[in-house]
């Protein structure tokens, strides 16, 4: 019974199957198939050629009208056990009048992968083809999501190897694809299969040249890769990836695919001015990508993290708004699929334009589940450094940032960039949390601290006088010598921060000769200043400034007036010469000072120490 049940199934008559081959062909891509004919070339065989004539499969109704796919004539080499269970893997092919449609929308759905929502196979075993012919095929490709769309030529055999030549547009631009493998006819499936493939476009001009474990098998192959383009996004139409928009780039590296995952032995080169050097593993594990990277980069600029029209836009919105500090980075990851994983990073030199305090910064992003934290960061300063983490919780309707970053040896000089005004070393502490699609959102309605301190500094004489209200003092100062340095004794700027206002906790400046503190608010949502520090100098002055310092403006250009508002129904203030006038007019017993007394803080310094520690607490 076991040898007429092996001889049955090597004489099987293959055409009965055709009415089964059109109703599975059919469910698959989710449009009519038929088949002219099936039949098979010997009569008797366990891997018999199949042959199939007439092949038509429509175009399914969402990728529109017309045919799919046409074959005139084709043949395989299957063995016909897998054939009888519906699992063919043909040793060998020949394909006659083959003219295809493919079809692409742009949320990934192909005629080729079958109907949308079908669940791909990631167990499939690579090919077993040893032989492919393939004689004058035509093909058409519009793929809406690579925004690519080309038509042309594919031909195999045993003299030229595998060819495919086609002309199109890419992103709107004229484009040229080609690609090439080695001929298939009698080559061992486990040998290495070499091939080449190359995308020429005015934004993209992107080749590959490597080799597959064997014809047609890309599950496992390994190959080098070089991308010259306007845009790491351009590149990111073909590879799909996840990137954005960039300025120009040129880059190359070394792939491995090995079933479901990518290794990136080496990728180097240039985005704009930045050049990286980095490396990455790309793992799929239960239905979510797992990336492990490591990227170097000798120097570094974010503004290459943009394209031209990002750059535009955010000049605009700049000269609409103002000059803002709090970068507008966006951090809303809400969309990202099912990606986890570490990268970590180190920026040798920073290049930042008009100059910056920050010169390298090195630190490790980790997502987990639409969680992005910065952990380990460390930022270089031209003196002393930054440090400290940054987290992005965006598995909210709106995502949720959060900080905590201590400045530790810099300089006041340094971070205010008038050294001829103040001097010291000074600490700082930035925490903050609050929501919102980018920075500078977050920030606007963000709680929390932020505080920077100083001591065993110095501060101009001059200026100094001017803390302490002195106008004496800063008068004969300056017309002695205006470049005198007097020590600062106590620097404390901290401020408590609710839903986006920040308040002092303490204004606290102290000098040799005077000290000052300071009320009112800092707006963070636009980022404006609306400070009074009133003072009082270490000796009675001989001319007292009667009207407090006023600071306005907004934090990336602020103005130190003197605050002369005058009381209700007593004229203008006529700017600082009503406020020297009402200073002589107080000195020499003319007139008393309008409105409520602001109480000038006490002289003594004690507890600078103490404040300071509790504000960077």
């Amino acid at each position: 019974m076991l040898l007429l049940a092996l001889l049955a199934a090597a004489a099987f008559p293959v055409g009965l199957l055709k009415s089964v081959a059109e109703r599975r062909l059919s469910d698959e891509f989710d449009a009519p198939v038929t088949i002219g004919a099936l039949s098979r070339t010997s009569a008797f065989s366990f891997t018999p050629e199949i042959v199939v004539r007439d092949l038509r499969i429509v175009q399914p109704a969402w990728a529109g009208t017309g045919d799919f796919l046409t074959v005139s004539r084709a043949s395989a080499r299957v063995s016909i056990f897998d054939l009888i269970i519906g699992d063919a893997d043909p040793q060998s092919i020949t394909v006659m009048g083959l003219d295809v449609a493919l079809v692409r929308d742009a949320k990934g759905n192909s005629n080729w992968a079958g109907r949308p929502g079908k669940t791909s196979s990631t167990s499939r075993d690579a090919p077993s083809l040893e032989r492919l012919l393939i004689d004058k095929g035509r093909f058409t490709l519009r793929d809406v999501k690579r925004r690519l769309d080309i038509r042309g030529t594919i031909t195999a055999d045993a003299a030229t190897g595998l060819a495919i030549d086609a002309a199109g547009t890419f992103d709107g631009t004229p484009a040229r694809l080609t690609a090439r493998g080695n001929a298939l006819a009698g080559q061992k499936a486990a040998h290495a299969w070499p091939f080449s493939a190359r995308l020429d476009s005015a934004v993209l001009d992107l080749s590959a040249t490597g080799t597959a474990a064997g014809p047609l098998n890309f599950r496992d192959m390994k190959m080098t890769i070089i991308a010259k383009g306007t845009s790491l996004k351009k590149l990111d139409h073909v590879i799909e990836a996840g990137l954005f928009g960039t300025q120009d780039i040129d880059l190359s590296g070394s792939v491995r695919h090995v079933g479901e995952d990518w290794f990136i032995d080496t990728l180097r080169g240039t985005i704009g001015r930045s050049r990286i050097d980095a490396k990455a593993t790309v793992l799929k594990r239960g239905g979510r990508t797992k990336i492990d990277a490591t990227i170097d980069a000798p120097q570094f600029d974010f503004d290459d993290l943009a394209d031209d029209a990002g750059l535009a836009a955010a000049r605009a919105k700049e000269a609409r708004i103002g000059k803002r500090i709090i970068p507008d980075t966006r951090i809303d990851l809400s969309r990202m699929g099912p990606t986890d994983g570490t990268i970590r990073f180190s920026i040798a030199r920073l290049l930042i334009r008009g100059g910056s305090v920050f010169q390298n910064l090195t630190g490790e992003l980790t997502l987990d589940h639409r969680i992005l934290k910065l952990d380990k960061a460390v930022a270089k300063l031209d003196a002393g450094r930054m440090t400290g983490w940054v987290k992005v919780d965006s598995t909210a309707a709106t995502p949720i940032f959060s900080t905590e970053l201590r400045v530790e040896g810099a300089r006041l000089e340094t971070l205010i960039g008038q050294p001829d005004m103040i001097g010291g070393a000074v600490q700082g502490l930035v925490r903050i949390a609050g929501r919102g699609t980018t920075i500078r959102e977050a920030f606007s309605n963000g709680s929390g601290k932020i505080a920077f301190t100083a001591s065993r500094g110095a501060m101009n004489r001059a200026a100094a006088f001017v803390l302490g209200q002195d106008l004496g003092g800063a008068i004969g100062q300056t017309l002695g010598n205006d470049d005198a340095m007097t020590p600062l004794t106590c620097a404390i700027l901290a401020f408590d921060a609710r839903n986006g206002v920040l308040r002092p906790a303490p204004f606290l400046m102290a000098t040799a000769v005077s000290r000052g503190s300071g009320s009112g608010v800092i707006n963070l949502d636009g980022e404006t200043v609306a400070l009074t520090v009133a003072g009082a100098s270490k000796n009675k002055p001989v001319l007292k400034l009667v009207d407090p310092l006023r600071i306005s403006g907004t934090l990336s250009a602020p103005a130190i007036t003197v605050d002369n508002r005058p009381a209700a129904g007593k004229g203008s203030g006529k700017g600082i010469i009503g406020s020297i006038g009402r200073s002589i007019g107080s000195a020499l017993g003319l007139r008393k000072d309008d409105g409520p007394a602001i109480k000038a803080p006490p002289l003594s310094a004690a507890g600078c120490k103490d404040m300071t520690r509790a504000a960077l607490r």
